[in-house]
């Protein structure tokens, strides 16, 4: 499996509307007993909620819905999430 990473740690999304406090939302459910069908859909809600533009949003929730890993969706959530703070992911 490949994963993209930016190029500099300049944050991408100008208007942040996650942050920390997600990601921290985020892994509590992922430690959690939730089925991974409702993961899942947490992590697109997620994507969906953060800014930036919708084709990578769009991108980004098409692979969360055709995985059957649940730690890949953890990474793809967080991976977004972590790109609109500019850590580089």
């Amino acid at each position: 499996m490949q994963f993209n990473t930016q190029s500099s740690s300049k944050a991408r999304l100008k208007n942040d509307t996650l942050g920390e406090d997600a990601l921290q939302r985020l892994y509590g459910i992922y430690e959690s007993s939730l089925p991974f069908g409702q993961f899942k859909q947490v992590c697109e809600d997620m994507v969906q909620s953060g800014g930036g533009k919708q084709a990578r949003k769009d991108e980004i929730i098409s692979a969360i819905r055709s995985t059957t890993s649940r730690e890949v969706a953890l990474k793809k959530a967080q991976d977004f999430i972590l790109a609109g703070l500019g850590l580089g992911v």
